[in-house]
């Protein structure tokens, strides 16, 4: 199942989004008011802000990515394995020469070369 990331609007009414409001408001007002630099204000309010929701898209890109991943590897399972039996671990080997010869002994098999 896809993750579908908040938007910015849908953010800032959760609990946590409406937390970083303030804290970004005050720290603005906090610039303004007490030392006097708008650029301090905007750029820690703004990092903030900016920050952690960049941080909340990265996440969900990698979510996403590893469901796609997650997607790819069933399809490869079932690719492989059509008949969908499980019984085996999802493989299915048939007896044959090759894996009749893997169980002689060495004697056996230079007897057989000579």
């Amino acid at each position: 199942m896809a993750h579908d990331p908040l938007s910015p609007a849908e953010a800032l009414r959760t609990r946590a989004g409406t937390a970083l409001a303030a804290v970004s408001v005050l720290v603005f007002a906090y610039s303004i008011l007490v030392l006097g630099q708008l650029l301090l204000g905007t750029t820690v309010a703004g990092g903030l802000t900016v920050g952690l929701y960049l941080t909340y898209h990265t996440l969900a890109v990698l979510d996403s990515v590893a469901d796609a991943a997650q997607r790819f590897a069933a399809a490869k399972e079932r690719e492989v394995d059509p008949t969908g039996d499980r019984r085996h671990g999802g493989t299915h080997v048939e007896s044959d020469e090759t894996n009749d010869d893997r169980t002689r002994t060495t004697a056996e098999f230079t007897e057989r070369e000579r």
